[in-house]
């Protein structure tokens, strides 16, 4: 999509940015992209949600975010033009074909949100249609990209409604100008700041002003001046055309020229001083020129590019911030000053809090036009190299790549708080290699170390282990077997991470999202001690009832995609955590101590944690939308029958002595049918259940497709208050057998005849096209659109008293449209 300028509403030209628009034959940045592909070691992304567009003029949200890019991030940058979508009840496919993106850097896209209607970021308050196709296109941009650790900076509290109705993200509020100074802000999108400050994880602010602001309604604040790209603007260039006939000295500012700017003084200093040549390079809008335009010596050039604005300032004897004194400009660090000093010219500016702070006795400060004629006076004879090498020292010294290291080292410390994962290996190196590399997939933890501690291999895992990634993953070699707890234990020694997780080297991670599952409800419950997520392969209620994988790759993908979307946002407390995989907080391992090595090898040690945590006050959650494969003891089952045998009693009589009492045999998997095999055994199951029972009948296989009816299964099941059976044959290719369950309150099924004796509340037509004679329901529904016309026609003919639902949506559906009389029996 082309994305034209803003015409029809000026942007606001900050004062402290002052660059115009960016080309792409960048300077050091084109020079130092040697970084791996995005995602590749686990970086996290970034979503800018700016004040000004990519190429409109030069400044701080372009500068950071291009640093990011560099620094191997993948970058999406908003544009400020809201695609209009065309049609009048657009759905989440339309808004999909109309979202722009245009790559314009590597690691660096131009992103196009999706509205009904034109937004003016500085004028116009999101309503929640708005905000609903707007987030959709969001949306869109994650799934494409397969985006997994997202960082939203927004420089605008327009933005607010959009950024906080999204999930799993992290937020940062990049405050870089006291907004009520600018006239273009109506009021209405000003009042949303305080909220978006709120709301923020991070927020971040250019001058002090703004933070101290900020500090008092956000704990989590950073100061973050701005800063130059000091090679840019040290490097001199041939001379600009319209400066090169001028003789004596020039005066010169670049930047926007609005109604901050102090146009008068320039007016009075080229009427008392004609010798000298007032260059002043920028947009005029919002800024009474009249005053200079009859004046010869004074030079009104307009906008120039980013990159030619060295050709200028070079030519510049002395460079001006010639501001108005107002809140505007009191909480401004000008992006300027950084700029002039970078090419070792002298400044002279008008009084601004932040020039005394940052660069004092390397600017002059005025306060009446008569100072300013004397501190220009004052500058024209520091000239001399010792004052030029302060000048450039003082800006090499702040570059927009140290600002983004400082901006990135507390986003991983604040927001991406360090994990360390304890993987314990003896032999099976094809499980440990699994294992490993699962680990190190694109979009992995941004702030994440592994230690491995072998117990002794004899086989070729001390050899490849040392061959590892020394950045990422952290070796440690035993001369003997430690056994479980003895090496875990060692390991959470040498780990450095806020939270551990100890994970089996006969694990497969599924993608780069389950230390933020599991990690989450640690951060936000203070409660909590242990978190543990769902699996194939676990003994106890953690273990899945309905999986689609394999050995070798671990969870189907497809399957993954619909667990997650089922399972979304859910945990249960429970009294046991199997140590295939577990997240403990640092502070509970600090306070309970080492795992008890008393019992060996293996079997108990889990049992015997679990117990400890809990008798000190904390809780163990099972995070159901954290999933992870497990191949299953895959060393203790190498032991001899009779050994296996024999550590079992042993560790479990050592267990029952230790805690005076005996050991229970862990719950098992939640399926409210499981052991069911007749019809009258799942009409029991649902005899007094109080909430609705609903049987969709859609197309009998589930696939990759995203039908009707698929949609109204996942928002039928999204509030969780219903129990939904789904007639089913096959779900991804693979048979349905019996009755499994597939979300916290969804089963698949291809055994209608076992419900013979149920009488749902309703049941839903939305694709089969047969009469079900041996479905009993309060109410029968036919969704209409998912038929077409000779299809509805018969099905409505065999269902007589079917209702027909036309209009309905499935999320209307979902709202209301179902009773709520409790299912019974049928007779």
């Amino acid at each position: 999509m082309h994305l034209k300028p803003h015409t029809a509403q000026p942007l606001p030209l900050s004062p402290v940015g002052v660059s115009q628009g960016k080309q792409q034959n960048r300077s050091e940045a084109v020079q130092i992209r040697s970084n791996p592909p995005a995602g590749a070691r686990g970086e996290y992304d970034v979503l800018r949600f700016p004040v000004i567009d990519w190429d409109f003029r030069w400044q701080r949200p372009q500068q950071i975010s291009e640093q990011f890019a560099l620094h191997g991030h993948r970058v999406f940058y908003i544009t400020t033009d809201i695609a209009v979508l065309p049609m009048e009840e657009p759905v989440y496919e339309d808004v999909a074909r109309h979202v722009g993106i245009k790559r314009i850097e590597p690691n660096i896209w131009l992103i196009t949100l999706c509205a009904t209607r034109k937004l003016n970021l500085y004028r116009d308050l999101m309503n929640e249609t708005d905000i609903r196709y707007l987030s959709w296109s969001i949306d869109y941009v994650r799934a494409r990209f397969r985006i997994e650790h997202l960082v939203s900076i927004v420089d605008l509290p327009f933005w607010t409604p959009l950024v906080t109705a999204i999930g799993n993200h992290k937020l940062v509020y990049d405050c870089m100008d006291e907004h009520q100074g600018f006239s273009t802000n109506d009021k209405a999108i000003l009042s949303q700041e305080e909220q978006l400050v709120h709301s923020a994880d991070l927020v971040v602010a250019s001058s002090q002003a703004l933070y101290d602001r900020m500090k008092e309604l956000h704990p989590s604040t950073l100061l973050l001046r701005n800063a130059a790209d000091a090679s840019h603007f040290y490097n001199p260039m041939p001379v600009a055309p319209e400066l090169t006939s001028i003789r004596g000295p020039v005066i010169g500012y670049y930047g926007a020229i609005s109604d901050w700017f102090d146009i008068r003084l320039i007016g009075q200093l080229a009427a008392r001083r004609p010798d000298w040549t007032f260059v002043l390079i920028g947009h005029t809008f919002g800024c009474d020129t009249s005053v200079v335009e009859s004046l010869p010596n004074v030079m009104l050039l307009g906008e120039k590019p980013y990159e030619r604005l060295p050709s200028y300032l070079h030519r510049f004897d002395v460079a001006l911030i010639p501001f108005l004194e107002n809140e505007l400009t009191r909480a401004t660090n000008p992006v300027k000053l950084y700029e002039y000093l970078a090419a070792g010219k002298p400044v002279v500016s008008t009084y601004l809090p932040e020039l005394e702070t940052v660069a004092a006795g390397l600017t002059l400060v005025a306060r009446t036009p008569e100072d300013f004629e004397q501190a220009i006076e004052r500058s024209l004879q520091q000239q001399g190299p010792r004052e030029v090498q302060a000048r450039m020292q003082f800006a090499r010294s702040h570059t927009w790549e140290m600002r983004y290291i400082e901006l990135h080292e507390q986003i991983l410390s604040r927001l991406f708080p360090k994990v360390s994962v304890v993987i314990l290996t003896y032999n099976n190196w094809a499980y440990t290699r699994q294992c490993l590399t699962s680990l190190q997939k694109p979009g992995r933890y941004p702030n994440m170390e592994v230690i491995v501690i072998d117990n002794g291999s004899t086989d070729e895992t001390r050899q490849r282990l040392a061959e590892l990634d020394s950045d990422l993953f952290r070796i440690m070699f035993s001369s003997t077997n430690l056994g479980f707890a003895a090496g875990n234990s060692l390991g959470c020694r040498k780990a450095s991470g806020e939270y551990i997780i100890l994970l089996n080297n006969d694990t497969i991670v599924p993608d780069g999202s389950w230390i933020r599952r599991l990690i989450h409800p640690l951060a936000i419950d203070p409660d909590l001690g242990m978190t543990g997520p769902m699996s194939n392969h676990v003994g106890n209620d953690q273990a899945v009832d309905h999986f689609v994988g394999n050995p070798v790759e671990g969870a189907h993908s497809d399957w993954l995609r619909d667990f997650y979307e089922f399972y979304e946002g859910g945990s249960r407390y429970t009294d046991l955590l199997g140590f295939f995989c577990v997240a403990i907080k640092r502070s509970v391992i600090e306070q309970i101590g080492d795992l008890d090595s008393n019992y060996g090898v293996g079997m108990f040690e889990d049992d015997d944690y679990c117990e400890r945590v809990k008798r000190a006050g904390y809780k163990l959650a099972i995070i159901e939308d954290a999933f992870v494969y497990h191949h299953g003891s895959a060393t203790i089952k190498k032991l001899k029958p009779g050994e296996y045998d024999q550590l079992w009693r042993n560790n479990k009589s050592y267990y029952e002595r230790k805690w005076n009492k005996v050991w229970q045999m862990p719950k098992p998997p939640e399926n409210r049918f499981s052991g069911a095999v007749s019809s009258e055994e799942v009409a029991s199951r649902l005899a007094n259940i109080t909430v609705e029972c609903v049987l969709v009948l859609g197309e009998r296989e589930w696939s990759r497709q995203d039908p009707r009816w698929k949609r109204i299964v996942k928002q039928l099941a999204a509030d969780r208050k219903r129990i939904i059976v789904v007639h089913l044959m096959k779900y991804h290719q693979q048979d349905v057998i019996g009755i499994r369950k597939a979300g916290p309150q969804v089963y698949f099924t291809n055994r209608l005849d076992l419900f013979s004796r149920v009488r749902f509340d309703s049941v839903i037509y939305c694709g089969e096209t047969e009469q079900q004679p041996d479905v009993h329901a309060r109410r029968e529904l036919i969704d209409g659109p998912s038929y077409h016309a000779h299809q509805l026609r018969d099905l409505t003919a065999k269902l007589e008293n079917a209702e027909v639902l036309e209009e309905l949506c499935p999320a209307q559906l979902a709202r209301g449209s179902i009773g709520s009389k409790e299912p019974q029996p049928s007779s």
